[in-house]
């Protein structure tokens, strides 16, 4: 049973994961062309026009920020985010699976305050405007949630991989068949 809700959450979360790279690297393209165009304003164009284009800045920044989110979800699904293995690496069998949980009740529990409290402060953030882009705060300010509540779903279904042993601690979101001898 807990194998099929892991296997029907797992493609989900593929589904979910194409569009979502998809905007990462749309975010990414836009961003890294709006910052040399501002470059080159600032060097050649300059000299021959007398305009100014301020929301590049801004934009390249809030794209940085809305890539950090949107990929969190992903890198924690691919067990690509940064770690200190250094005990979990040394051990085997159960006290394994006792890290491996204790470490994930924390990540939940972060990451669930962070949803609460971003939540209850997204109604202040309509207050919020962008300077440049006159971009609504709840859209800006959303990003941590939205981030935080895809990791959780991802963490979510990895513990039910481990759990309906289609996953090892610590690996990430791979088939046990090609995962090594780890």
């Amino acid at each position: 049973m807990i194998k099929k809700i892991y296997v029907f959450l797992n493609r989900i979360s593929n589904f979910i994961q194409k569009p979502l790279e998809f905007l990462i690297a749309f975010f990414l393209m836009t961003g890294i062309i709006s910052v040399i165009f501002q470059v080159f304003y600032r060097y050649v164009l300059v000299k021959t026009f007398s305009f100014s284009f301020p929301y590049t800045e801004e934009y390249s920044r809030y794209t940085l920020i809305w890539m950090t989110y949107l990929g969190a979800g992903i890198v924690l699904k691919e067990g690509s985010l940064v770690s200190l293995s250094l005990l979990y690496d040394h051990l085997k069998g159960a006290p394994r699976y006792v890290i491996y949980f204790i470490t994930r009740f924390l990540m939940l529990s972060f990451m669930f305050v962070v949803v609460r409290f971003g939540v209850n402060y997204l109604p202040l953030a309509l207050m919020f405007k962008s300077p440049v882009l006159y971009i609504s705060g709840v859209f800006l300010y959303m990003m941590p949630v939205f981030g935080c509540s895809m990791m959780i779903y991802e963490t979510f279904v990895e513990i039910l991989g481990v759990i309906c042993g289609e996953l090892r601690p610590f690996i990430g979101r791979v088939p046990q068949d090609s995962q090594g001898g780890t």
